[in-house]
């Protein structure tokens, strides 16, 4: 594939990483892409990762790239965020049209994967690596639809461990974005409820993406809460509005908030408040509050990790809350959890219904 994407550059001097923009084309001719794309969709499960790396090369780095990438989520039980897997490069062609495949290289030294990458990789990016300018790149779809690689080089060891330190985070948010913008479209693309989304905008002040299997277990519209549900395994997303401001921004008023209504419409589900806490967030490019953790019901014994937005919307001095939620004792939860993520970052609040409501109040 032609390198025609818009890269990012990085210039590493005096401890400090300063980014730009560049335009890197390769004509290697190993990724191009005829006018006619003949490349098969890419396969397997979206949060498995498949690292290619010289042997003695992933030694060194393993640690702080699966502390980064695989993480722990509680479930309650301990799950990974993504499952990295290490292949030799031989195996490529079975592996190459998984959905995420990581290359990791060293410029200055000799090995397959080093090899490889010093073959594939444009040379102006080469370049910028011998200068320490660059670090790593993403690539759209290079053996399949709907791809996400990513090239990682340095030109020794040690450049590859500072540089990874110091972008890590970077590295992995620009992942993540690529993830969720490839899980939305899968989503939708299966089944997406239009006349059911028509139906929530006309009856409260918000809108809301509905994906196909949900259907509205509560409306109260009275009230201002909706439930959506889908089961096998259980999970729902929740939207109830309140009277307040970011004053409440506190996590145990606002865990209150949510045990309050979810023991109203969920027969009893509360915050295990030892493993839950709450963070600065963005929702729809909007700086919020989230909660995060496990909920428990001790009244049909069973449990599960929630995740909860609180919108400040000071138009009508109301908050939103935008809750979702995984039932499943027999499934792995952070993959749903991600699915209702993405449905959570459709919701919108419809402001005009909302001024209307609070002026009839």
């Amino acid at each position: 594939m032609f390198w025609n994407r818009i890269l990012k550059k990085y210039s590493i001097a005096g401890g400090a990483i300063v980014l730009a923009v560049l335009l890197l084309v390769s004509a290697t001719g190993l990724f191009t892409i005829s006018s006619c794309d003949m490349r098969p969709s890419s396969m397997g499960y979206p949060y498995r990762i498949f690292v290619f790396a010289d042997s003695s090369v992933w030694k060194q780095v393993r640690r702080p790239i699966r502390d980064k990438f695989e993480g722990e989520v509680l479930t309650p039980r301990s799950e990974k965020k993504f499952r990295i897997t290490y292949v030799p490069l031989n195996k490529l062609s079975a592996f190459k049209e998984r959905m995420n495949l990581f290359f990791i290289g060293l410029l200055n030294e000799k090995g397959q994967v080093n090899d490889y990458l010093k073959q594939v990789l444009p040379e102006n990016f080469k370049q910028g690596v011998r200068e320490d300018r660059y670090f790593y790149v993403y690539q759209d779809n290079p053996f399949a639809r709907e791809q996400i690689g990513l090239f990682m080089l340095a030109k020794d060891l040690k450049t590859f461990k500072y540089n990874f330190k110091h972008l890590q985070d970077q590295i992995y948010q620009n992942f993540l974005t690529k993830y969720y913008a490839r899980l939305e479209k899968d989503m939708f693309d299966q089944g997406e409820q239009k006349k059911l989304e028509k139906y929530i905008a006309d009856h409260y002040d918000f809108s809301i993406r509905v994906q196909h299997d949900y259907f509205i277990a509560i409306q109260d519209v009275p009230n201002n809460y909706l439930w959506l549900r889908r089961f096998d395994p259980d999970r729902w997303v929740s939207v109830w509005k309140i009277k307040g401001d970011s004053s409440m921004m506190h996590f145990d008023q606002l865990a209150d908030i949510r045990d309050k209504y979810t023991k109203k419409y969920y027969q009893g589900d509360y915050v295990i408040r030892e493993t839950s806490y709450l963070k600065l967030a963005e929702l729809n490019g909007q700086k919020t509050y989230k909660m995060v953790g496990v909920w428990r019901n001790d009244s049909i014994m069973v449990g599960g990790p929630f995740r909860t937005y609180v919108i400040d919307h000071p138009a009508d001095s109301s908050l939103y809350f935008v809750d979702i939620a995984v039932m499943g004792p027999r499934y792995k939860k952070k993959p749903y959890l991600d699915q209702l993520e993405v449905i959570a970052h459709t919701f919108r609040i419809l402001d005009g219904k909302a001024d209307r409501k609070k002026s009839a109040n």
